[in-house]
């Protein structure tokens, strides 16, 4: 019992250091297709509009840029202003710019009019906002408007650990974060409930730590359900992702959440998570395919708890009601 104790507390300090070293997370910094289809709205070009939340951010940016090959991206930012990422191709003149600020509701309905897609890639900001008011109220303020206004789509960019603030991860980044995880899972959670029975369909992406290396491609990473794995995934794959789940014409990623990382720096959360998911989706070079292979959330509930040990484990065979 004693030699478990100690490989546990070595693999859960390897876990923090692990990801404490190498990268920075969101706020901080075969399976048949489901498909929901949505139409874009598309402007006198034939393009559909996205906005963006958040564009000024790291992440929020190379979403703007990532839209761009298949949407008009509206970039919308609290100052109203917003150029391309440095050594960016994108022209300033191939995006829309506004200001919008996820706090203020009445500035969220004028920026959001007349778009097919919203992507919510705002986060918090160390010393001037609190992620109560962004990563939770201001995600649930950009869902009012969506319903409001019958838009298609909702993408929102949460993080990994969210439901497991008692691994090292999530105790870290919770308390470096003053409890963003935990803000973030309300907002999902509250987002989910609005969009029931509408015909409005939100994705949310969860990735781990976030990098500036260059993008891998979807045929490098991974998604998982359940909030089990952990890995780091470059920001400018996670925007890749948020493009195609905007833009997918089969809406593949309805109603889905699901984490993502590159393959090779997958890691279990807890220890004892190791091998014990289902619902891995890998190795296909297809963002759409990838997203139409997750199932519905409501599909998503065999996942392990925070013990290694379950009241399963003690069922003996016996009957179960």
């Amino acid at each position: 019992m004693a030699k478990l104790r100690s490989t546990v507390q070595v693999s859960l300090i390897a876990t923090v250091f692990f990801c404490a070293s190498k990268c920075s997370f969101v706020g901080i910094g075969k399976q048949q297709p489901r498909t929901v289809a949505v139409d874009l709205k598309a402007e006198g070009n034939g393009r559909p509009v996205v906005a963006v939340l958040g564009a000024s951010g790291r992440t929020g940016a190379m979403v703007v840029e990532a839209l761009a090959a298949t949407a008009t991206p509206r970039a919308l930012t609290r100052s109203g202003k917003w150029q391309p990422p440095q050594d960016s191709k994108l022209k300033l003149e191939e995006v829309q710019v506004g200001q919008a600020d996820v706090t203020n509701p009445s500035s969220l309905a004028a920026a959001l009019a007349g778009v097919s897609a919203v992507v919510f890639a705002a986060a918090y900001s160390r010393g001037k906002t609190q992620p109560e008011d962004v990563d939770n109220a201001g995600l649930v303020n950009c869902a009012k408007v969506v319903l409001e206004k019958d838009i298609g789509r909702l993408i929102a960019v949460s993080s990994a650990s969210v439901t497991r603030p008692y691994a090292p991860v999530g105790i870290l980044l919770n308390t470096i974060g003053s409890g963003v995880l935990s803000e973030k899972l309300k907002g999902e959670n509250k987002i989910k409930e609005m969009f029931e029975g509408t015909e409005s369909t939100y994705t949310i992406v969860r990735p781990g730590g976030l990098t500036m290396d260059p993008a891998v491609g979807f045929a490098e990473l991974q998604f998982n359900q359940g909030d089990t794995y952990v890995g780091n995934v470059p920001r400018a794959d996670v925007a890749a992702v948020c493009a195609v789940a905007a833009t997918d014409p089969l809406n593949s990623g309805a109603g889905k959440t699901f984490e993502m990382f590159k393959a090779r720096t997958r890691q279990p959360l807890l220890p004892w998570y190791r091998g014990k998911t289902r619902y891995i989706v890998g190795n296909v070079p297809d963002g759409s395919a990838m997203l139409a292979r997750l199932r519905p959330d409501s599909e998503v509930y065999d996942v392990p708890g925070a013990l290694p040990i379950s009241l399963d484990d003690f069922a003996l065979g016996w009957a179960r009601k």
